[in-house]
């Protein structure tokens, strides 16, 4: 319902731009395009439908019981994770797949196995949940991936401080859940949240 309410917002936004109903319409669409000719940063402005997925911040789905309020940065509940650079052509969202996604920052050389177990539980009976272990310089047994950060710059987008900390992203790549500190209770719950029965 949100997401079709910014669209028909955003489509009226863009139909006054194309066809101004006004003098002051027209005045200032004419600014903007000739503005934008020299200025760069007036060019996103009038791409805003397209620029922008929208955030589903109030969908049920999203986990109450997370960190999500904890967090000063990264991609907050129901918003698409931030692409974030890895090394020359390649990108995180390249490595992520089509179902539930685990992102678990840490150096360790395996999974807790409390979390493990929920893992492993979910996957047999028949979630698509893939864990991605953020920060291993080396594979870590029970994650399905490693990914090295060495310079602690996906860290930082995504405003993780500490080892232990997690996104779990939806199939349709949203976040339904994060933590500062991810226990194998609070994932449960949070999958619970995520597959209501």
């Amino acid at each position: 319902m949100g997401a079709a309410r910014e669209i028909i917002d955003e489509a009226g936004k863009s139909t006054r731009f194309m066809a101004p109903p006004s003098r002051g319409f027209r005045l200032l669409r004419d600014a903007v395009l000739s503005l934008s000719l020299t200025q760069a940063f007036v060019r996103p402005l009038y791409h805003w439908r397209t620029s922008r997925p929208h955030e589903y911040s109030a969908s049920v789905l999203n986990s109450p019981g997370d960190d999500n309020a904890l967090f000063t940065a990264g991609p907050a509940h129901g918003a698409p994770p931030q692409n974030v650079r890895l090394a020359p052509d390649d990108f995180l969202l390249d490595h992520l797949g089509g179902g539930f996604e685990l992102m678990y920052f840490s150096e360790a050389a395996t999974l807790p196995t409390a979390l493990l177990q929920v893992v492993q539980a979910a996957q047999a009976r028949g979630v698509p949940l893939r864990v991605t272990a953020v920060g291993a310089a080396a594979p870590v047994a029970g994650a399905d991936l490693a990914l090295p950060d060495v310079d602690g710059h996906l860290r930082a987008r995504y405003g993780v401080q500490a080892s232990g900390a997690a996104y779990l992203l939806r199939p349709d790549q949203h976040v339904c859940a994060r933590w500062l500190t991810l226990d194998a209770t609070r994932l449960q719950a949070a999958l619970n949240t995520a597959l209501p029965p």
